[in-house]
């Protein structure tokens, strides 16, 4: 079969497209257009994942080395993500290696074509990255093809292999919807360049380009029994169980999401998904974390308590088995529980919050969203058969119950290494769902992507970016479930663990200390039935109120613990807590907040920072003049009040610290969590 012969359908249709509009005219639409109609359909969107799949045939190997093709988790990019040329060697020693995202990835040689027989349905499109080449040189072609039913060939892709940068190239979402409903063969092929050579990869055989995140994406009726219910009447604990998740969002700063952004702003948002979401949702607009820190913060989420109570201080003290945690909870009401979790450190070894789920996929390293976001939409694609077995084992109904899921995403941590055009300052248009984005338009201006930080790879620009492709892979979430009746039978919560110093307080891309730029977090709620009507909610308020809400909401008894429904809290005439509350990570510090003033001790951290800070709120938001040691009325109050809170301790189990294996250090140090 000579491809060149083949008739071009179509070319990849997710390039970079430019919105001829000026970025005024963006930012009036954004800003007062309002969100865009959430489609109705007959029907759910299912993925086939390539690299789960493995191909039907291998057409072409003129090499014959075996195997033509790999499929692994990869890295979205290149592995090590900094310049190293621009990392001092004294650091380079003490951060030795800085990985990037990690996704679904299939490596095939030059010379070959690889065919995947597919079923399509309704509105069928590929979606696959261009990654490169990485190691061996491989001046090579990408080329994607399509076997129809009647045996046609048609060329949809072709493109240039480049070497893996930081920087992934753009996703490519190739248009099938003129095969719709049909039966149809993928071809992958992987050509050398004519009049070019290609080297010898190591170990013999011919170089490689990696493929990323290679699916097909079509809609179809839902299979097995349906989730589509009425849930228009349900209130919080009616006596019915919804679904149940958490979007649990990594070192994601509220100033970065549209509802709490400063106002005025003179760019468009970087979230249109979430935005949207928050005009369904109830908004928290004043809630902070317990703590400046993943795994401790988390431990407070999972459980209502605060980390005197918990223990849990570090990377190495996994909350105590004891402990009641939300999975548990849940999974002892009968819901299927699943945990996705982005980034090694929180693996259950460390934090001990892998309790109460059935099932855990932890990242070896970090993972970019995309996968979590895959990964949690084909466990949810699978329920229907799960039940179906369970009915044949005559143990349950073939229904299948309730689900609680925690997603864990890890984005806009440092290395800042989001894909194209993320990286370059570009957005979707607006919020798409698990529909291919069609247009793109700037959120800053394009400019150089070198990294401020190069240790720990860090740019306040490339973090931008991180946040503007976590809220597209939230967009494919939420289109999924939406598709699939499930958004409106489910409670989501989404909440982040922590903020991030980007320059405030002479601090670049590390979240330690207790100021507003690392405890005030973004954290809303989209109940299930008739949306709200986009709540925003006034009142300083914790994470740990999620504990008994969620639980009270979803028809549960939530046990003792340090949060409050926030139904009581906030609403009405309720203006939530009086003060609030975080420890710093390895017990270097605690803090209390009030509606205006903020009173802060930290020690153990540096000469530079350790101190008394007591910061008038209102008149220095910024948090920028510290006002200890002046003798004010408001920091021996706060003071007094900080020490009581402190030696207010619940009766509990003791948290047990592990040691660290060599490599988990080189992980830690690697994220900037140790010196």
């Amino acid at each position: 079969m000579d491809w060149n012969r083949m008739p071009t359908l179509r070319l990849a249709s997710s390039r970079v497209v430019l919105v001829a509009l000026a970025l005024g005219i963006a930012l009036l639409c954004s800003a007062g257009c309002g969100p865009e109609p959430r489609l109705e359909a007959p029907d759910g969107w299912r993925r086939l994942d390539l690299t789960a799949t493995e191909p039907a045939a291998v057409e072409l190997n003129v090499t014959g080395v075996e195997p033509p093709w790999t499929a692994e988790i990869g890295y979205l990019g290149a592995e090590e993500v900094r310049n190293i040329d621009l990392v001092p060697a004294n650091q380079l020693e003490a951060f030795p290696f800085r990985r990037g995202p990690q996704i679904h990835t299939l490596t095939q040689r030059a010379g070959t074509r690889l065919a995947w027989p597919v079923e399509l349905g309704r509105a069928p499109y590929l979606s696959v990255v261009p990654v490169g080449w990485q190691g061996t040189r491989c001046p090579c072609l990408y080329r994607i093809g399509l076997r129809d039913a009647r045996g046609g060939l048609h060329e949809l892709f072709r493109a240039e292999a480049a070497e893996v940068e930081p920087w992934a190239p753009a996703v490519e979402e190739i248009d099938l919807t003129d095969f719709s409903e049909s039966r149809v063969e993928i071809l992958f092929q992987v050509d050398v360049l004519l009049g070019e050579t290609a080297p010898d990869a190591p170990g013999g055989g011919p170089p490689a380009v990696i493929w990323g995140s290679p699916a097909v994406y079509d809609r179809a009726p839902v299979e097995g029994p349906s989730d589509w219910s009425d849930w228009s009447d349900w209130r919080p604990g009616d006596g019915r169980h919804p679904n149940v998740l958490i979007l649990g969002l990594d070192t994601l700063r509220p100033d970065r999401v549209g509802p709490w952004r400063p106002s005025p702003v003179f760019t468009p948002s970087l979230t249109p998904a979430i935005d949207r979401l928050a005009t369904e949702s109830d908004v928290w607009l004043e809630t902070y974390s317990t703590f400046n820190s993943t795994n401790q913060s988390f431990a407070s989420i999972l459980t209502g308590l605060y980390g005197k109570n918990h223990g849990v201080y570090d990377f190495k003290t996994p909350l105590p088995a004891a402990h009641r945690t939300m999975a548990e909870a849940f999974s002892e009401a009968g819901y299927e529980t699943m945990a996705v979790i982005s980034a090694s450190h929180l693996g259950d070894h460390n934090s001990g919050l892998g309790q109460g789920f059935d099932e855990v996929l932890l990242s070896e390293h970090t993972f970019a969203a995309e996968l979590p976001v895959d990964h949690l939409m084909d466990w949810i694609a699978g329920r229907s058969d799960r039940a179906a077995s369970r009915a044949t084992d005559g143990t349950e109904g073939d229904r299948p119950p309730p689900f609680f899921a925690w997603l864990h995403l890890f984005d806009p941590h440092t290395p800042h290494s989001p894909p194209e055009p993320y990286a370059t300052g570009f957005r979707p248009w607006h919020a798409t769902g698990l529909m291919p984005v069609s247009a793109w338009i700037p959120f800053r201006r394009p400019d150089d992507r070198t990294f401020d930080q190069p240790v720990l790879g860090g740019q306040a620009d490339l973090y931008d970016g991180e946040v503007a492709y976590l809220d597209r892979q939230i967009d494919r979430l939420l289109g999924y479930l939406e598709s699939r009746g499930l958004l409106e039978r489910t409670l989501l919560v989404l909440v982040a663990d922590h903020g991030e110093n980007l320059g405030e307080h002479g601090i670049d891309f590390r979240h330690i200390g207790l100021w507003e730029t690392t405890t005030h977090v973004p954290m809303l709620i989209r109940w299930p039935g008739a949306p709200s009507a986009g709540r925003r909610l006034a009142g300083l308020v914790q994470t740990i109120d999620l504990f008994p809400t969620v639980l009270a909401a979803a028809g549960l008894e939530p046990q003792p613990s340090d949060g409050t429904d926030l139904r009581q809290l906030t609403g009405a005439d309720r203006r939530g807590r009086r003060a609030v509350f975080a420890e710093h990570s390895n017990r270097l510090g605690a803090m209390v907040r009030t509606a205006t003033h903020r009173y802060m001790r930290l020690a153990g951290l540096s000469r530079d920072l350790d101190g008394t800070y007591l910061y008038d709120l209102g008149a220095d938001p910024a948090e920028e003049r510290n006002l200890a040691g002046r003798g004010l009325p408001a920091e021996r109050e706060l003071e007094g009040l900080l020490d009581r809170w402190l030696e207010d301790r619940r009766e509990g189990p003791e948290a047990e610290s592990r040691a660290l294996s060599d490599a988990e250090k080189e992980k830690l140090r690697s994220l900037g969590y140790l010196d």
